[in-house]
């Protein structure tokens, strides 16, 4: 009898495992495709606003010392060996291109739950943007400029401008000139024997310091013009690139830029860049200085 009671038991068990499951199962079927077609979305955004390729260009091994070099004035760059190359190690550990991508199309995805994916001509039009601008960053200077003048000598076009503006490319580019100003100010005070400054800073005050410069921003006129420029060149090379995207791509990606989930996958994207390059930008700040000889 015992037996025949742990049978039914194990039975009874089984069948209400089966059917607790029931409702789990089929919600995440339900679930299924709107979690797909927002990564769809989220994977199209990323190539193309050319996310990776920026972050790469700008955060990978040797390109934190490179930028913020060129930020310093000359008197400053024949001082500044020693601390680029200590900030250029404090970079290396710091920045994670691969994480910080898979973080920033994690949140695009997140705010494109319920949107339908790209269809064929978006997903065309997009790789084609792409590839135009592979092949423009690949152009020696010459091709540059050539192609620059070329396409940016074509009547203004309204459909074109209006993609520009759902672009994210002038607010990606502010993160990285704010980044590369900043760690160029730390290199300069450092190259200048000011260190301490910093090091005589609690790593919670040092966070903190660093958080109070981005939440400020860059205020002082010479910074300042110099973001101006920077964005406004970034503005113009796009628009030279969406010039010579054929009229029916333009037309497709704009549709898909107009639609109800894009506005909040811009914001998501912008938002987890700055954060990412942020935190990262604060943490190669706060082991460069920890690593800096005390004077």
């Amino acid at each position: 009898m015992a037996s025949a009671n742990n049978g039914a038991m194990t039975v009874f068990l089984l069948v209400a495992k089966r059917f607790s499951l029931a409702p789990v199962l089929l919600l995440s079927l339900l679930l299924a495709p709107a979690l797909a077609g927002a990564q769809d979305r989220a994977q199209a955004l990323m190539q193309f606003e050319g996310v990776q390729a920026r972050y790469q260009a700008a955060y990978a091994p040797g390109a934190v010392s490179r930028d913020a070099r060129q930020l310093l004035d000359p008197p400053d760059q024949a001082i500044a060996d020693k601390a680029l190359a200590a900030l250029e190690t404090a970079a290396s550990r710091s920045f994670d291109v691969k994480a910080s991508v898979a973080a920033i199309q994690q949140e695009v995805a997140a705010a494109g739950k319920g949107g339908a994916a790209p269809g064929p001509q978006v997903l065309e039009a997009v790789a084609r943007f792409a590839r135009l601008r592979a092949d423009y960053a690949a152009m020696d200077d010459a091709g540059k400029v050539e192609f620059f003048n070329r396409e940016r000598a074509k009547p203004a076009d309204p459909v074109r401008a209006e993609l520009l503006e759902r672009m994210a490319m002038a607010d990606t580019r502010e993160v990285d000139f704010s980044s590369q100003l900043l760690l160029s100010s730390v290199v300069k005070q450092l190259a200048r024997g000011n260190a301490g400054q910093y090091t005589s800073l609690p790593d919670r005050t040092l966070d903190m310091a660093v958080d109070t410069l981005w939440s400020r921003g860059i205020t002082s006129p010479r910074p300042r013009n110099l973001l101006t420029v920077a964005r406004e060149f970034e503005k113009q090379v796009t628009q030279a690139l969406l010039a010579a995207l054929p009229d029916a791509d333009v037309a497709a990606l704009l549709a898909w830029r107009n639609d109800p989930q894009a506005a909040a996958e811009r914001e998501a994207l912008v938002g987890t860049y700055r954060a990412e390059v942020k935190g990262s930008g604060a943490v190669a700040i706060r082991t460069l200085v920890r690593g800096w000889p005390r004077s």
